[in-house]
């Protein structure tokens, strides 16, 4: 057994921050017609935590409500609710937290491409992007029929 030294009442103890893991998140779909997965990831570093409660990064617990907006929206949509899709999707949300441009690669599908566009443009967010976050959020979105 290993024992600590004891510290002195009067001496000052030092905690040291946590280091910081940059945390990918996928979210699997159960394979029905609106099985979307998103990862995120923002600015060259992963964003992505383990979901609420996740102490994975700095902005974790942010990514995963951006995730479940996002695959709720395109849940709702149509459209976007029956595609079978694998893009990379920029978004940039505003101090309240409202997309106001989103930027997707295309499906060879100009419709679903403007479908996508249009459930994510003005989608409001639960809440404001935290202080410091970077800007776009980069989401991997796939979406099996």
């Amino acid at each position: 057994m290993i024992e600590q030294a004891p510290v002195a009442d009067n001496e000052e103890k030092k905690e040291e921050p946590p280091p910081e893991a940059a945390v990918s998140t996928g979210i699997k779909g159960d394979g029905g017609p609106d099985a979307f997965g998103v990862s995120g990831k923002g600015n060259g570093s992963q964003i992505g935590g383990g979901g609420s409660g996740s102490s994975g990064s700095k902005y974790g617990w942010y990514a995963a409500q951006v995730q479940t907006s996002i695959a709720d929206a395109l849940r709702k949509n149509s459209k976007t609710r029956v595609a079978s899709i694998k893009i990379l999707v920029r978004v940039w949300p505003d101090v309240t937290g409202r997309i106001t441009r989103v930027k997707a690669q295309k499906t060879n599908d100009p419709a679903l491409d403007q479908a996508i566009a249009d459930a994510l443009t003005g989608l409001q967010l639960k809440e404001a992007p935290p202080a410091g976050m970077p800007a776009p959020i980069v989401m991997r979105i796939s979406a099996q029929r």
